[in-house]
C-alpha cells in the first residue's frame, strides 16, 4: 500500500475541540477499517490564523486548526476519504500527498552500514 500524507485545515471552534477530535477519530477509523496504517498525527496548531479568508459551506473562515496525518492505505480508499472531506463542513482545506510506493524509496540506503566480507556491499 502506498504511503500518503494528509495535510489538513478545520473549522475553529473556541469553545471546544470535540469537534476536531471527532473529524480525526472519523479519518483514522476510516483507514483501519479498510485496511489501512496510520502511522503519525501530529497537530501543527489550534486556532492558528489563516493566512488569507477563506470561503467554505457558505461561511468565511480567518482561523483554523491544523493537523497532518501520515498513512498507509488503497488508492480505492484514497477516493472515499476525499468525498469524506469534501462533505464535512468542519473542514476548510486539505492536501493528500503520495509520498511513495515501496519502502526503497522512502528510506534512503545508508552508504556506511556495516558490510560482511561474504556479503556484497559498497566498498570503502
Amino acid at each position: 500500500m502506498p504511503l500518503y500524507e494528509l495535510f489538513c485545515i478545520a473549522a475553529h471552534n473556541p469553545s471546544s475541540p470535540v469537534y476536531l477530535r471527532q473529524l480525526v477519530e472519523g479519518l483514522a477509523k476510516q483507514i483501519h477499517v479498510n485496511g489501512g496504517v496510520v502511522r503519525d498525527l501530529k497537530n501543527m496548531g489550534v486556532g492558528v490564523s489563516l493566512a488569507q479568508r477563506v470561503r467554505r459551506n457558505q461561511q468565511y473562515h480567518t482561523r483554523g486548526d491544523y493537523f497532518t496525518m501520515l498513512f498507509d492505505t488503497s488508492p480505492k480508499m484514497l477516493k472515499q476519504m476525499n468525498e469524506q472531506l469534501n462533505r464535512d463542513p468542519l473542514v476548510v482545506k486539505w492536501t493528500l500527498l503520495k509520498k511513495g510506493d515501496k519502502l526503497s524509496t522512502l528510506v534512503p540506503s545508508n552508504p556506511f552500514s556495516i558490510h560482511f566480507k561474504d556479503s556484497p556491499g559498497p566498498q570503502l
